[in-house]
């Protein structure tokens, strides 16, 4: 009687491991957060100044980095859209501190600033295709909310993460 009982219990958490591991909504946080360059690519927007899509696409690599919880990536990412935006001749009051923020932390206390100012930015501009979605979270920033921009509808929240990955709502559709 017990063996049978010990047998039913492992071939329930077998097939139980089994299930979580194949189904797609358990492994939402790679699916989401792991986007090829090509991908990224296809759905980015694209701007008739050549110099504003180099903005963009640094910064969404900054986004992406901060959403992937990569501190590396994310200075890397600041680094090259500070290049970009002073090759386009567009001044930020907030990307040198995020260049210069040592955690991620530090960084996400000014993409709000960053997007926002970037967003009045793109809104004046010619964009040929695609559309940029300005996204808010009501939890970021200690409960101040942050904004952020991005290439797709799905919220994929660069302030908390695989913790907080889909938290948030588009607020605006930039075209």
């Amino acid at each position: 009687m017990m063996r049978n009982y010990i047998l039913g219990l492992a071939l329930t958490g077998m097939i139980y491991s089994a299930y979580a591991c194949t189904n797609p909504s358990a492994n939402t946080y790679n699916a989401e957060t792991t986007e090829t360059s090509a991908e990224q690519a296809a759905i980015n927007p694209k701007f008739a100044d050549s110099k504003l899509n180099a903005v963009y696409q640094h910064y969404i690599h900054l986004k992406t980095a901060l959403v992937n919880e990569d501190i590396k990536e994310a200075t890397a990412g600041a680094k090259m859209l500070a290049a970009a935006l002073k090759d386009a001749n567009i001044k930020s009051k907030q990307i040198a501190a995020i260049v210069d923020a040592n955690d991620l932390k530090g960084k996400r206390a000014r993409l709000s600033d960053l997007s926002n100012e970037l967003a009045e930015i793109f809104r004046n501009s010619k964009l040929e295709s695609g559309v940029i979605y300005k996204q808010y979270c009501p939890m970021a920033n200690d409960n101040n909310g942050g904004y952020w921009l991005a290439s797709e509808k799905n919220i994929k929240n660069p302030y908390y993460g695989s913790k907080m990955l889909s938290c948030g709502s588009v607020e605006e559709e930039i075209k």
